[in-house]
């Protein structure tokens, strides 16, 4: 078969391609192809052909193109290079799914970010569709993320959410629970409407949060918290250095 796929080389190829990249790419097959027909384990030895060939021609030309080689040669191999196609098609399935995840955890990383302003404060500005999955990946990552700093102040700016349903409302409440829990202070921020309907309805309990109209609003409930705190540190200092003396 060797000898007859390549004195039809050309021939071949006129049938299986009109452009001459896609000739080139199918060339390089029916060379590989040549080379290995008749041995055994063929279709192994034909899965590195075919990957190559996938990279220049769609599925679709590369399974037509099979067919018509099945009908110009002689006892040509269709099952066997049937089979390395499809177990190649699996494992490029396989791996587009791993980078599909891998992709889903970036975009989810970077669409619940955790910032620290400064020792004591954290940012979590949450932007899009806040649905069940991502509500409870930024659950995570902020309680885990206050554990770290020992942040004091949570800022929760939802702005860029445009409504959230009683699930995922139901959530917040759970993870604003959690964050008093472990010592910091919640403040929310950017409240539309339709949020602040969903919040009431579930019965919030606004002695857990603090609610300001906008980020602007918050930074400054924070700055003036952490002065006054400190005033108030300096002042119990001196007065026990007043007792002392």
């Amino acid at each position: 078969m060797k000898n007859v796929v390549i004195s039809r080389l050309d021939e071949l190829l006129e049938e299986l391609a009109k452009e001459n990249e896609q000739k080139k790419a199918w060339g390089d097959f029916l060379v590989d192809f040549a080379e290995v027909c008749g041995k055994a384990d063929l279709k192994e030895k034909l899965k590195v052909p075919i990957s190559n060939l996938l990279e220049r021609v769609s599925e679709k030309e590369l399974s037509d193109g099979i067919g018509l080689l099945h009908e110009k040669i002689d006892n040509f191999p269709a099952v066997d290079v049937y089979k390395a196609l499809i177990e190649v098609l699996g494992k490029k399935n396989d791996e587009n799914l791993v980078r599909i995840a891998e992709l889903r955890d970036v975009l989810t990383e970077l669409s619940t970010p955790i910032i620290q302003l400064w020792q004591n404060v954290l940012l979590a500005p949450v932007i899009g569709t806040l649905d069940s999955q991502r509500a409870q990946n930024m659950a995570e990552k902020l309680l885990e993320s206050i554990a770290d700093t020992r942040a004091k102040v949570v800022i929760v700016d939802v702005t860029g959410v445009s409504m959230i349903d009683t699930i995922v409302g139901e959530f917040l409440i759970e993870m604003f629970s959690a964050v008093k829990l472990l010592g910091s202070d919640v403040v929310l921020t950017g409240i539309k409407p339709e949020i602040a309907h969903t919040l009431v309805k579930l019965g919030i309990d606004f002695n857990m949060v603090i609610i300001k109209r906008d980020l602007e609003s918050a930074l400054k409930y924070t700055i003036r918290k952490f002065s006054k705190d400190m005033e108030r540190k300096q002042l119990n200092q001196k007065r026990g250095d007043a007792d002392e003396n």
